[in-house]
């Protein structure tokens, strides 16, 4: 298989805040001697032209993947890759100030995810990152 990143593509993409992820395999042609995963942009995406009959009947008859030599994990065992940040989550209450909630509101219209969770990404990515709170 061949894999294929592009840094300008997926710059593209971050400066406008939106993810995409296809994951595509084939059979490859006799020139292509592989199968292709190829990175797009939304308008790259939104190009092109729809699928025919034809291939929305092959995906139609797709067989799902086998996963049998896959073997059944635990929950102890699942636990062992999660960071210790992913945890179960507990209800809390905190006071927040006006202007800290209303940012968080408008980003969630913008988003379309809601202002909790969006607190929630925010401090687990402070505790990746393990950022130090600057006292002015």
């Amino acid at each position: 298989m061949q894999f294929e990143w592009d840094n300008d593509k997926n710059a593209y993409n971050t400066e406008r805040k939106e993810t995409i992820r296809i994951i595509s395999a084939r059979i490859a042609t006799a020139e292509e001697k592989m199968s292709t995963i190829t990175t797009m942009t939304l308008d790259e995406l939104q190009a092109l032209p729809p699928l025919s009959e034809r291939d929305k009947k092959i995906i139609r008859n797709a067989k799902p993947t086998p996963t049998d030599d896959c073997p059944a994990m635990t929950k102890e065992e699942l636990k062992e890759f999660k960071p210790y940040y992913a945890t179960e989550k507990k209800a809390v209450t905190i006071n927040l100030d006006n202007g800290v909630l209303a940012y968080f509101e408008n980003m969630s219209k913008a988003t379309g995810i809601g202002y909790k969770n969006l607190i929630n990404l925010y401090l687990l990515q402070c505790a990746k990152e393990k950022k130090k709170i600057l006292f002015a």
